[in-house]
């Protein structure tokens, strides 16, 4: 008879291993631009991200419950959101050559995920309330596309500083535009911002349900605080000229709050609606 655990347990070993393969391509395409790297890219990044949804489906259908019980499944979440969003912004622009620093915070998500694994039937009791979960599950893929938006920050800024020096090297033959990079990253800010907003409104209704109040604790506070930076920059993005570098700079500022609030947060302040760890 075959067991579902070790199966479970199997898929999440095998996943840091396709994403490093996915990885690699994709620095070998960004250095080289090998016809053949360039045929496998996608096809190996799509099997990376169809094993990830396979695993993520058959861990809720066999354990009841929604892999994001402590920060290191949460991690993996987060890692499998940015890849598809990746994947989907991909095979839209036709542009593979960002795949490499998208795929190295994915990579690095599942291996953290992989070395501190748990696979059992224990939910924290916050986590039993359906509510809670849609919650998460939204604050999840808002944080994943603020992971993206800030790589392309980052990304935007390398190439400037290139332009400007007039260094026109691998970073300017390679990456796409700065207009294309300014786009991408106000996109992805954009779709976070949504999904983040949602995950505060369901939050704000939970606590209220539970509590009879909305209850604030530090990661709260720092959720608010990343949702007030990353609305910020795009109210001034839209009503302004906050584009390009401050559009960039906001960007990356936002993700340090978010790694302060993942990480920061759950280990050493909170002690209300947290993760195990």
């Amino acid at each position: 008879m075959i067991d579902t655990q070790v199966i479970l347990n199997v898929l999440l070993h095998i996943l840091p291993v396709l994403y490093a393969i996915a990885f690699f391509d994709y620095v070998l395409l960004f250095f080289t631009e090998e016809n053949l790297v360039r045929r496998l890219a996608r096809p190996l990044l799509f099997v990376a991200v169809g094993t990830n949804f396979v695993f993520l489906l058959a861990f809720t259908v066999y354990f009841e419950h929604i892999p994001m019980v402590n920060v290191y499944q949460v991690l993996g979440a987060v890692g499998f959101a940015v890849a598809a969003t990746y994947l989907w912004v991909e095979t839209r622009s036709g542009t593979p050559y960002t795949g490499p620093f998208i795929l190295f915070l994915v990579l690095s998500c599942q291996v953290v995920n992989t070395l501190f694994p748990r696979l059992d039937r224990y939910v924290p009791e916050v986590l039993q309330d359906r509510l809670f979960s849609y919650h998460v599950v939204a604050a999840v893929l808002g944080y994943s596309g603020f992971v993206v938006a800030a790589v392309y920050g980052f990304l935007y800024l390398v190439l400037f500083r290139a332009i400007r020096r007039g260094k026109f090297g691998i970073f300017f033959r390679r990456l796409p535009s700065l207009d294309i990079l300014d786009r991408m990253n106000y996109y992805a800010a954009a779709a976070g911002f949504a999904f983040l907003t949602l995950s505060i409104l369901i939050g704000m209704v939970w606590s209220a349900r539970l509590f009879d109040g909305v209850h604030l604790d530090a990661k709260v506070t720092a959720a608010l605080v990343t949702w007030v930076v990353y609305g910020a920059s795009l109210a001034m993005r839209r009503f302004s000229s906050w584009r390009g570098p401050r559009m960039a700079y906001s960007s990356m500022l936002g993700f340090v709050v978010i790694l302060f609030s993942i990480f920061g947060v759950n280990f050493f302040l909170t002690k209300f609606h947290e993760f195990t760890s």
